[in-house]
């Protein structure tokens, strides 16, 4: 909610950086990496699966909550959001570990396309 992702190098920013960096006249570049933001979710999604393709734990993690969310023009889809953040906790992302672990326990999405709640696997 303090800060968001970009999504072309997938760093985080926090809106007090975001806010600075419009003040500077970068409205519609990344502070971190200089390239142009997003102006629609499909070039968006292009610029995350460009990182995921490339095996970026980070951005794979994100495709991850994307898919949870249903956003960036994506339907919801938890088993493709678990299947995501495995592949990212084993690359080492620790948001993915969290996801997953929340995921199983405290059970997640409709009953039939999500998980059931698994405490001791959530642990």
């Amino acid at each position: 909610q303090h800060s968001k992702i970009n999504v072309c190098c997938m760093k985080r920013l926090c809106n007090g950086c975001i806010w600075e960096a419009r003040l500077r006249g970068m409205n519609d570049t990344c502070p971190f990496c200089r390239t142009h933001l997003p102006t629609d979710n499909a070039s968006g999604l292009a610029m995350v699966q460009k990182r995921v393709d490339k095996g970026d734990a980070i951005a794979i993690s994100f495709l991850g909550d994307q898919y949870k969310n249903g956003n960036l023009g994506l339907a919801k889809d938890f088993s493709q959001a678990i299947e995501l953040w495995t592949e990212a906790a084993e690359l080492g992302s620790l948001e993915a570990h969290y996801e997953l672990g929340c995921m199983y326990y405290f059970g997640g999405g409709v009953t039939g396309e999500g998980v059931e709640e698994d405490k001791p696997r959530g642990i």
